[in-house]
């Protein structure tokens, strides 16, 4: 990635979307709010706030309807198909020097943009690097400023004492203007707002921050032999989300860590069957007392929030880990020494034991528009025929003779239904007919896990039976499920 630009050209560009579910694969946007900041806070560009007209192949999680009040019909009536919805986001995010960044989006806005820009047959990687490009996650922040700088902030708790990190309840313990939960654009302003409080009061804990949305400072840190403390992906309240980790191996993007609150010295010791015993347990194994191996993979472009752990590593911290300075330099020290063909060989096993059950886990029919991460890569020739096919408008796309000679598996369905979905003028007779086939196999059989009419309308059921539920977007979302369900009689 190239650097990510001086302080003068770098901006900030925030965002959020609301959605009509929480299936990142499936589930469709609804609406999208976003604006472009300089590094200073300052404006440098006007509010977007679009919403998403769903097309007739999908239902929405009517609960998602009921926490956002935005239903399908709201969209239809303003909003834009996906494919010129997806443009438009795709074009800010691609601006050259964009900082993009949310509140959880890696884990999730940044995934839904993935996929939707893969179902619109949009690079969905490519605004993620080059020309200064990079990713932020304010989520991650957060988490750091509470074990770090934990005086920055007031801290809202939940009812179990535990403090509570969720958007709408930090922006209201700190003064800070959120006037519409789950809104997009409301949320993609608090975002901003509670980032430029802790650049106001801590600035040079923000100037680090944002340091790491460049891989190349974070594969240094990475590469520096020593001991680190990394915000963990999940929460560790014991140790403030925090690990102490000691990457003992580099791939590509990839460092393979050791968990030092583990004694390295059983890592030698480590056979085969130890791998397969241990790896990626699940839940339901570590309840039964399964220890899993201490390994923690980092990926240096997926903004992990890393510091070298010696300046910290006094007694607040050997008291969190329950480990002592003294200790923490053996351990370091073991890892550092290790024969470095030991750990490649043990790399590649691993590796194969992820791999096998990753593919384990995986559909072998996987639609084209779910296997984003496991269909494989998209060629630069197909690559080329499809933004060739962005390019068009419906009549041009009525005219094009469309080849079936794609050498990515499953490309002809995915521009076949980007067609349907976004520009009907354009289907042939024998599109129609087997757009029509399509829809029954997602919203009658519930194919590729797709949400079906039954789902649908039992959900609704079950929603009217609560208390205080809004009765008429309940009887909106049944009247729009009734109106698909009957184009397909």
């Amino acid at each position: 990635m190239a650097n990510a630009g001086t302080a003068s050209d770098v901006t900030f560009y925030w965002y959020d979307y609301e959605t009509f579910g929480t299936d990142k694969k499936r589930d469709r946007p609804a609406q999208f709010g976003g604006f472009r900041t300089d590094a200073n806070f300052r404006r440098k560009s006007k509010d977007l706030l679009i919403y998403c007209s769903p097309a007739d192949d999908y239902l929405p999680h009517p609960e998602a309807c009921l926490l956002t009040g935005i239903t399908p019909l709201m969209c239809l009536t303003e909003g834009e198909p996906e494919a010129v919805f997806a443009n438009k986001i795709y074009k800010e995010f691609k601006e050259p020097n964009s900082i993009v960044l949310g509140y959880n989006n890696l884990k999730f806005d940044d995934e839904v943009s993935r996929f939707m820009f893969w179902r619109n047959l949009i690079n969905p990687y490519d605004r993620e690097y080059g020309e200064g490009r990079a990713r932020m996650d304010m989520f991650t922040v957060i988490k750091a400023l509470y074990a770090f700088k934990p005086d920055t902030l007031n801290w809202p708790h939940k009812d179990n004492g535990s403090v509570s990190m969720k958007l709408e309840e930090l922006t209201k313990v700190n003064g800070l203007v959120h006037d519409h939960a789950h809104d997009a654009l409301s949320d993609a302003r608090a975002t901003a707002l509670l980032a430029k409080k802790i650049k106001d009061t801590e600035p040079k804990f923000w100037e680090y921050a944002v340091s790491l949305s460049n891989k190349e400072n974070v594969q240094k840190l990475l590469d520096s032999q020593t001991a680190l403390l990394v915000v963990a992906d999940y929460s560790i309240p014991a140790t403030k989300n925090l690990r102490l980790l000691f990457p003992i191996l580099k791939s590509g993007k990839e460092y393979l860590c050791w968990d030092l609150t583990a004694d390295p010295t059983e890592l030698p010791q480590l056979k085969d069957s130890d791998l397969e015993a241990r790896t990626n347990l699940t839940a339901e194994e570590r309840e039964a007392g399964k220890n899993p191996l201490p390994f923690v993979s980092i990926s240096a472009n997926k903004y992990p929030f890393i510091v070298k752990a010696s300046p910290f590593y006094r007694n607040e911290f050997e008291q969190m880990f329950s480990l002592s300075r003294t200790e923490l330099a053996e351990r370091t020290k073991f890892l550092k020494e290790m024969d470095k063909g030991f750990v490649g060989n043990l790399y590649l096993k691993l590796n194969e034991i992820r791999r096998e059950r990753f593919e384990g886990t995986q559909p072998k029919d996987e639609d084209v528009e779910t296997a984003l991460y496991s269909g494989g890569f998209v060629s630069d020739q197909d690559r080329r025929v499809l933004d060739e096919l962005r390019a068009m408008n419906e009549f041009e796309l009525s005219e094009k003779s469309l080849t079936k000679d794609y050498q990515y598996k499953g490309m002809d369905k995915l521009i076949r239904r980007f067609i349907s979905r976004n520009y009907p003028e354009a289907m042939t007779e024998q599109d129609s007919a087997d757009w029509y086939l399509y829809k029954s196999q997602h919203l009658i059989r519930g194919a590729n896990g797709s949400r079906t009419f039954e789902e649908y309308f039992k959900l609704l059921d079950e929603l009217a039976d609560r208390p205080n539920v809004n009765m008429e977007l309940i009887e909106e979302l049944r009247e729009y499920g009734e109106g698909l369900q009957e184009d397909l009689q």
